[in-house]
């Protein structure tokens, strides 16, 4: 049979010899076919567009707070919409899957809701804003809703294109919602920050007022004034030292009481004059009286007790002598060395020495006499010497105030790098928390006025252009097609299985065969002749195979009419399949 050359004449006799193996099969398929085309149920479709249009203020006046793109806006939003409250409220609201929803889990029931549910977006070629290149950008987007009812399937599109559009809205105001409350938050933090750190170097400032950054020049400055001051203090007080000494000195030349009388109006005399004026007259008391005499006894007595009370006091005169060469010294050595020198040191030492003492022996001179002076020369220089050491204790207190004020601004002027680097880090963080408050409080104010663009839908939204209508015609099945598929795997089948047949079967059936088998033709062929009870058998056969087909159909068809589908709608349902209807 594989080296048997077979023509169309060959093919033709297998066909007629196997007919009924090719007809068997192309009956069946074609009728199942056209039952299945007819009784597969019809899927509608309702379909809204959704246009996407653009915020009416221009967005370089007011930015809006929502900055997704428009295809992950439409995907969160399907998300949120496709969650099982909002689907199973839609299913008993429309009564969807009565049946399903008695068999099967709602699981299954909402995964073939979902797979009915479908959002694509619509995209064209537009020009960028900012780049001004052009791109594909989403413009609108449609939501289709698949049912076997029309009306069921509009319905549903419709509820699901209101939940579209007010979540839309709700996801939009709420981003805005939420986007003026985070920056009210973050703008009231900032502000509590900034009075807590205005606090804190309102605090840092009264602490270390005299050391801060402003106040060291300043400080550089008085300290300045405050040595300058002090040397002034220096010359003064060196020049009050020299008047001093020369007070003194003219002091301790001058008799306090030169000019002092008694209440008789006589000269009242020192005690070195009286001195003298009792050694004159005791010559002369002796002279004239003996020595046991009362005049001479008291006399002597008198000159005896001013010796020595003369004798017991300081000699004065020899400490101005020693005053007067100290000063000379000092003056020789001052033209040599400053008033600081060791050397010029102490010699003001010991000029302070002998003058304590010179002063002192004026007291003490004074007090033996008793008598306060009376000398106006002497007087006048006491009072000038008085004021003099007034003045030098005034001095010494006003340097004694002087040099505490520059060792208190010494110790701000060390203190002041440390105390500026604190200060500048409150300054500096003072000064980015201020930007920082102020830059969210413009972004606060920018989305406090993008909520208002959201609240008064003036913002990118969603509107409806092209409702969800009632479907006049279902999307599938293509009847047509499975009737046409159907009607190609039917010949199919029918060729299919006189192929099979041919092949599994052993008879030889003509010449060629023989020949392919013994290599040469045979003489003649004689067809087979049937006999006439043969006959009579093939065709009582054939008579019980009609009735038997007749008998299979006819019970196909009431186990259909009664199982599938009536055959007034069967009927109905075929006319409008092939169109004539």
């Amino acid at each position: 049979m594989e080296n048997q050359a077979i023509d169309i004449k060959d093919y033709l006799n297998i066909v007629k010899r196997r007919s009924k193996y090719l007809l068997i099969p192309f009956v069946v398929v074609s009728i199942l076919s056209i039952v299945l085309a007819v009784a597969l149920p019809s899927v509608y479709r309702s379909i809204a567009t959704i246009l996407i249009e653009e915020q009416e203020i221009p967005s370089d006046l007011v930015r809006s707070t929502v900055t997704t793109f428009a295809d992950q806006r439409i995907q969160v939003i399907t998300q949120r919409i496709m969650t099982r409250a909002n689907l199973m409220d839609i299913i008993q609201k429309f009564d969807l899957y009565p049946d399903a929803r008695k068999s099967k889990s709602e699981e299954r029931i909402l995964e073939k809701m979902r797979k009915r549910i479908v959002v694509e977006p619509i995209s064209a070629n537009v020009i960028d804003k900012r780049s001004g290149q052009p791109s594909m950008a989403t413009i609108a987007f449609t939501l289709t809703f698949d049912d076997n009812a029309p009306a069921i399937a509009q319905k549903v599109a419709n509820e699901l294109t209101s939940l579209f559009l007010k979540e839309n809205i709700k996801s939009r105001t709420e981003s805005a919602e939420n986007a003026t409350l985070f920056l009210s938050e973050e703008s009231r933090r900032l502000k509590d920050k900034i009075e807590e750190i205005q606090s804190q170097f309102a605090t840092f400032k009264e602490k270390n007022l005299n050391q801060l950054p402003q106040i060291s020049q300043l400080n550089q400055q008085e300290l300045t004034t405050l040595g300058s001051q002090l040397l002034n203090l220096d010359s003064q007080e060196r020049s009050l030292h020299e008047r001093q000494f020369y007070l003194e000195g003219e002091l301790a030349q001058i008799d306090p009481h030169a000019l002092a009388t008694n209440a008789t109006g006589n000269r009242v005399f020192d005690t070195r004059d009286r001195l003298k004026v009792l050694e004159a007259e005791y010559p002369s008391l002796l002279a004239r009286y003996s020595e046991n005499h009362p005049d001479v006894i008291k006399t002597k007595r008198e000159i005896d007790s001013l010796k020595i009370e003369i004798g017991g006091n300081t000699n004065i005169n020899k400490l101005n002598a020693e005053l007067t060469n100290k000063k000379a010294e000092l003056a020789l050595i001052l033209k040599q060395y400053s008033g600081k020198h060791p050397d010029v040191l102490k010699l003001q030492k010991q000029i302070t020495t002998i003058q304590q003492a010179m002063v002192t022996a004026h007291e003490t001179a004074e007090s033996n006499t008793s008598v306060t002076p009376d000398n106006p020369a002497y007087i006048t220089l006491n009072a000038q010497l008085q004021s003099i050491q007034a003045d030098m204790g005034s001095l010494g207190f006003t340097r004694k105030e002087l040099n505490q004020k520059m060792e208190n601004l010494r110790t701000s002027l060390r203190q002041a790098p440390l105390v500026e680097k604190e200060y500048n880090d409150l300054i500096q963080e003072l000064d980015n928390t201020n930007l920082r408050y102020r830059e969210v409080s413009a972004r606060e104010m920018e989305a406090q006025i993008s909520q208002q663009l959201e609240v008064q839908r003036k913002g990118e939204r969603f509107t409806l252009i092209d409702p969800p209508q009632e479907p006049l015609e279902p999307v599938s099945p293509n009847r047509m097609a499975i009737i046409f598929l159907g009607f190609v795997f039917a010949i199919a089948s029918g060729f299919g299985c006189v192929f099979l047949v041919e092949m599994m079967g052993s008879t030889i059936n003509n010449e060629k065969t023989i020949a392919s088998i013994l290599g040469v033709l045979p003489l003649a062929s004689i067809p087979y002749l049937e006999s006439r009870e043969e006959s009579e058998t093939i065709a009582k056969r054939r008579f019980i195979m009609v009735i038997c087909t007749l008998i299979t159909i006819t019970l196909a068809i009431i186990a259909f009419h009664f199982i599938v589908m009536p055959l007034d709608v069967f009927w109905f349902k075929l006319l409008r399949v092939i169109g004539a209807n």
